[in-house]
């Protein structure tokens, strides 16, 4: 009888110690879950930050490009209007070149109209030459003189103008691929950054699982084992109580039993 009691309170105490285990194993699991949960919080937090940031420089970039294409496309229309003032102040020399030439002309024909008057009243021939030679080269000296020197200096003022535009235009191109291309490298890194995330994402969820298998194939075995040492316990009883603990009543737990 008292080896039945001794089995029956070591039965009891070995459940009273798998239900400490399994109150140990709950909290530790609470804990590692609360530790996965601050954790993904913490990741994500940063992963917010760190988006913050991206976005902050990707507008910040954005606004720098749109205030350099602002300056080239004012520069542009200055050289535009400049260019098309001169171009004006070029066509008003040209019409005030052609209108004197035609004043001239017009000049000279009533000049030669008079020489002949006055050859009628007996003029010597050669004085209207010497008069229309006269007036043509007052003409193309003024022309050659005062006219095409500043039309010349005006089209070079112009042409380096347009150089100077181009060069610009150059540059701000230049910098735009150096900044689109600085933009491709960023995305390819956060690209390349996600990608690694999602890889250690998924290999933490693959531990986990195979943790959790561990632990569901660990507590189905205590739960097999505890079903066992109920069924041998109950044999014991049943022994003991059949035989009136006699020998054959085993004295010690079974060496089975966890």
């Amino acid at each position: 009888m008292s080896e039945q009691k001794e089995s029956s309170v070591l039965f009891n105490l070995k459940e009273l110690m798998n239900l400490e285990e399994e109150r140990i194993h709950q909290e530790e699991e609470e804990k590692r879950r609360k530790e996965e949960e601050e954790r993904a919080r913490l990741e994500a937090e940063e992963r917010r930050k760190r988006e913050e940031e991206e976005r902050k420089r990707r507008e910040e970039e954005e606004a720098r490009l749109a205030e350099e294409r602002r300056k080239k496309d004012e520069e542009e229309r200055r050289v535009r209007e400049k260019e098309e003032r001169e171009l004006q102040l070029r066509l008003e020399a040209e019409q005030k070149a052609r209108q004197a030439e035609q004043e001239r002309l017009l000049k000279h024909e009533q000049e030669i109209k008079q020489l002949e008057a006055s050859q009628k009243k007996g003029i010597h021939p050669a004085v209207f030459v010497v008069v229309a030679l006269l007036v043509i080269g007052g003409g193309i000296g003024a022309y050659f003189g005062a006219i095409q020197p500043y039309l010349e200096q005006r089209a070079h003022e112009a042409a380096l103008a347009r150089q100077q535009a181009e060069r610009q235009a150059e540059e701000a191109r230049r910098q735009a691929e150096q900044a689109a291309a600085a933009r491709r490298a960023a995305q390819v890194a956060e690209e390349a950054r996600e990608q690694a995330e999602a890889r250690a994402e998924a290999a933490r969820a693959a531990q986990a699982e195979e943790e959790e298998q561990d632990e569901m194939a660990e507590a189905d075995s205590r739960a097999a084992r505890r079903r066992a040492a109920r069924r041998r316990a109950a044999r014991r009883r049943a022994a003991g109580g059949g035989g009136g603990g006699g020998g054959g009543g085993s004295s010690g737990p079974d060496p089975d039993d966890d």
